[in-house]
């Protein structure tokens, strides 16, 4: 899947088809030197006159997020002795069919808060957030009285009383249109680092009305910002939260993966990773990797939502589901093997002048178009092939050797189908240049490529 390394995401918005839901895929890394392999967790929109749902991520940086403490013993325990929180369990939002959101609802871990804003014809409502230890999940409506459709464009974190924005990676914003009516939304924010989260936050909503000149610009002149002041029970998450530690090698033949520590939360477990220097080949992360729970001995599948790739230092998070308040008699990390291809593979060389893409890692991938200097690029993955994230780094060299950074305001996008007859998921990446002219060919370099090492790997965790 296309994926943009090193930190660079401003907007991307892909819709794919992964066990028959929109996914938020294997996104982006650009401008921040990590990245964010996405999976199942969404962006919503449902409304009471129509359902609207979308995926997209702005990936801006990291660091936001929380609490490292002890979890008390009947996290894990007989199954008469269920951890419970709180809160009631929030109502009005379709949870599908979510481990995390609905193992945290029914066990009273969603905070409410039912906040509002209003400005001009717009009103938003922050309803209830779910928080872990690097992210959090934010349930919130929007209500617009007009017959023109709204567009938001984004969210913007920050302490209250502050109007300099907290770095995060978050599922959110541009290119939906939401009609008159109120409407159903969740955002999942993802940090790269846990630290001190502040317990008094303020929500910025940005919206504008729907326009295709401006559907992918992330601020607009015409757009209204709904501020939220939030005040999350942060006593309360911690605890509930538990750091595991693992500092275990993994190794396939001489390359190495090493195992951190993981961190359970009721929003989700995270685990750290980092991949050893010295390794001959490019080591992007696990292969078919998830975790098993097993709780009244029965085994439930953890799925990893999202990662942040191998960046400075070479570090790495997994995300994964949480259903640690049913307290699992065991977790279990299981993974097929390690992502890894011959880095002397990992460039792309395109030349926009001839519409050519002269060189890829096996030619898989092709020249779509070059016009208003946006270069598309298509790959075709088979379902049945050894799945993987193609990440495009943003800096690139044109054909006398110049330096040159993609256009990071406007980001990336993707857009993803699945051929179901014919085995394949076809994607399309975005790429935005600066506008200039340039010498050719364009060089690009990958960050990461489809490819396998395949060894079955089974590391307890609890």
């Amino acid at each position: 899947m296309f994926e943009k390394e090193e930190r660079m995401l401003r907007e991307m918005k892909r819709e794919t088809a992964d066990n028959t839901e929109a996914v938020s895929d294997e996104a982006l890394d650009a401008v921040i030197r990590s990245g964010i392999r996405g999976g199942k967790r969404r962006l919503q929109y449902r409304s009471r006159r129509g359902t609207f749902s979308a995926i997209a991520v702005v990936l801006a940086a990291a660091l936001l997020l929380v609490m490292w403490g002890s979890v008390p013993g009947s996290l894990v325990g007989p199954k008469h002795q269920l951890a419970q929180g709180p809160y009631p369990p929030l109502t009005g939002f379709d949870l599908g069919e979510d481990i995390t959101l609905n193992t945290a609802n029914k066990h009273g871990l969603i905070q409410p808060i039912h906040q509002s804003a209003d400005q001009g014809d717009y009103r938003v409502t922050v309803n209830g957030i779910l928080i872990g230890t690097q992210q959090m999940e934010i349930f919130y409506t929007i209500e617009n009285k007009t017959e023109v459709p709204l567009d938001v464009k984004r969210v913007e974190i920050k302490r209250q009383g502050s109007a300099e924005e907290l770095p995060y990676s978050v599922g959110s914003s541009g290119g939906y249109q939401l009609g008159k009516g109120t409407h159903q939304a969740q955002l999942n924010v993802f940090m790269q680092e846990s630290g001190q989260l502040q317990q008094n936050l303020t929500f910025s909503f940005a919206i504008a009305p729907y326009s295709t000149n401006t559907v992918y610009d992330r601020k607009t002149e015409n757009e209204q910002v709904l501020d939220i002041n939030v005040t999350l029970d942060l006593g309360t998450v911690r605890e509930y939260v538990k750091t595991v530690p693992l500092n275990q090698m993994l190794q396939i033949e001489k390359q190495r993966f090493y195992l951190v520590e993981a961190v359970l939360s009721p929003a989700g477990i995270v685990l750290k990773a980092k991949v050893p220097s010295g390794n001959t080949m490019k080591v992007t992360g696990l292969w078919d990797v998830y975790l098993e729970s097993v709780v009244d001995g029965q085994p439930v599948r953890l799925g990893s939502g999202s990662a942040f790739l191998p960046g400075e230092g070479d570090e790495m998070t997994y995300f994964f589901a949480s259903n640690i308040l049913d307290n699992p008699e065991s977790i279990t990390l299981k993974a097929g093997g390690f992502h890894a291809v011959d880095p002397a593979e990992m460039t792309v060389v395109v030349d926009t002048d001839k519409g050519q893409v002269l060189r890829s890692p096996d030619g898989g991938i092709r020249f779509g178009e070059y016009a208003e200097h946006t270069l598309t690029l298509e790959y075709e993955e088979k379902v049945d092939s050894n799945r993987g994230s193609v990440s495009i780094k943003p800096e690139f060299m044109d054909g006398e050797g110049n330096e040159h950074t993609l256009d990071t305001g406007r980001g990336i996008s993707f857009s993803t189908r699945s051929d179901s007859a014919g085995g394949i998921n076809k994607m399309t990446q975005y790429l935005y240049l600066e506008p200039e002219t340039y010498p050719q060919p364009l060089t690009f370099e990958l960050s990461s490529y489809p490819g396998v090492m395949k060894q079955g790997l089974r590391v307890p965790i609890l």
